[in-house]
């Protein structure tokens, strides 16, 4: 089954969010693989391990994918068709 998936990217000058339908919620987490997008922010290395910890014990997720980047630089583009190739749900987030 080939994999539909939209990565929204919170910066101003994409307007994704008003022209793309959201991927549909996931049923379940269980034996799933999420992607982390890191951008580097304060405590995201911290958060980020947090995250990964609780959603393998707490809710059976089969893998964890982290790609990193800076705070002020958005993931390149072959890094974000990576993650949606592989991952079936992505948290994109800010350490502070």
């Amino acid at each position: 089954m080939e994999r539909q998936a939209v990565v929204l990217m919170p910066y101003a000058e994409e307007t994704a969010a008003r022209t793309k339908a959201l991927a549909a919620r996931l049923d379940s987490l269980q034996g799933k693989t999420i992607g982390i997008i890191n951008n580097g922010w304060n405590c995201m290395n911290v958060t980020t391990d947090e995250i990964r910890r609780l959603l393998v014990s707490d809710y059976g997720v089969a893998d964890v994918i982290e790609k990193k980047t800076t705070a002020s630089l958005k993931l390149p583009k072959p890094e974000l068709e990576d993650m949606a190739r592989r991952a079936d749900a992505v948290i994109c987030g800010m350490g502070n």
